[in-house]
């Protein structure tokens, strides 16, 4: 981009071959232009004695003063002098711009309309940047260098004026731009909510089995298959599902889990056959003897059972012959009993058998005494 040189003033073309006084007035032409000095006697004719510059548009005062119109004073009473005025403009000279580069040779007549075109005059950009730069030098500037050029968004394809393409770019929704959580992704800006909103890794979202973890969505796709307490596992024992958080209290009751025998016997079995094991099984586990109903009160280990019955034969036997004693007494003494309440329920059946017959007498003598009355009635 070129940098505005402050130093550069726009000019008014015309105005670049004549003389400007100090009031800041354009009068006359320039001597310097011309290709060829002027004489004593030319500069008495040719030169104007207001400006000092060749005489342009050469006029005569009523007293024979000969000047530029435009040195002319007001209400001056002037005459043209056609014939001097068209010999200076044959007068030869060069651009007034020769020292920029200029090469352009004619005649004073001529210079203005040149400097109307000329490429080396210094004007503002056309698309008013504030530049000021040569005519020859405006293509370039305003194709590659002015800040009003208007230029095409490569992005979007739209036109934007150079001075607010920076400010576009910040904006543009077709500009690649890089994912702002630094997840790696390029895409165009208008494309970032979608990204973020639903594919972004690096986003920080809740974990969805609710397990109150906020991670990015990367780490959540780990983290609900191998890390969250609220994701489902299968029991490798009972083969059933439950939350994970929930697992180590279902090992403690899982029926599939092996387990020692409490009773340490050394046997491993799982959980739901311990008590049937424990019941019918295990050598560690008391019971009572066989005999107990006979009064052996001794509790042994399983494993000693056979011991023990060998042991205590006799002992055993004596105990089974004292309870079948108490049984055939307590059986005698039951009979005992069962045939006094017989004995008794005869007496009391004799009694009712002698009450009837009393009855069955009283009735029969009623009903005579009755036959009686109706005889005699």
């Amino acid at each position: 981009m070129a940098k505005r040189d402050e130093s550069l003033q726009p000019e008014v073309a015309r105005y670049l071959c004549r003389v400007r006084t100090e009031g800041g007035n354009y009068r006359g032409y320039k001597k310097d232009i011309l290709t060829e000095n002027l004489s004593e006697r030319d500069n008495t004719v040719f030169v104007c004695p207001r400006c000092k510059g060749i005489l342009r548009e050469l006029c005569i005062s009523t007293d024979g003063e000969q000047f530029c119109s435009c040195c002319k004073k007001e209400r001056e009473q002037t005459h043209p002098n056609i014939h001097v005025n068209n010999m200076i403009l044959c007068f030869k000279c060069y651009c007034p711009l020769i020292s920029r580069g200029c090469d352009w040779l004619g005649t004073l007549g001529d210079c203005e309309n040149h400097l109307d075109t000329c490429g080396y005059v210094q004007e503002m950009c056309k698309l008013k940047c504030g530049v000021v730069l040569q005519r020859n030098d405006h293509v370039t500037h305003e194709k590659e260098n002015c800040v009003q050029r208007i230029v095409k968004c490569e992005h979007c394809k739209k036109n934007f004026k150079f001075c607010e393409l920076t400010e576009h770019l910040d904006v543009c929704p077709k500009m690649k731009v890089s994912c702002k959580l630094k997840c790696g992704v390029v895409m165009c800006r208008d494309k970032v909510a979608q990204h973020l909103g639903k594919e972004c890794g690096q986003v920080e979202e809740l974990c969805k089995l609710r397990c109150g973890m906020k991670l990015t969505r990367d780490e959540l796709r780990i983290h609900v298959t191998d890390n969250c307490v609220q994701r489902v596992v299968t029991c490798e024992h009972c083969d059933k599902n439950f939350k994970f958080c929930e697992l180590t209290e279902h090992l403690d009751v899982c029926p599939k889990v092996e387990v020692s025998c409490e009773l340490k016997c050394g046997l491993v079995m799982c959980r739901d056959k311990v008590i049937e094991h424990i019941d019918r099984d295990c050598k560690e586990k008391e019971i009572e003897c066989p005999f107990a109903k006979y009064k052996c009160v001794k509790l042994i280990k399983r494993q000693y059972l056979d011991t023990h019955l060998e042991e205590k034969e006799t002992e055993h036997l004596k105990l089974k012959l004292d309870a079948i004693a108490d049984v055939v007494m307590k059986q005698s003494e039951l009979v005992e009993k069962q045939n006094e309440t017989i004995a008794e329920q005869g007496l009391m059946i004799t009694k009712q058998s002698e009450t009837i017959v009393d009855q069955r007498m009283m009735i029969t003598k009623q009903n005579e005494t009755k036959e009686d009355k109706v005889m005699k009635i």
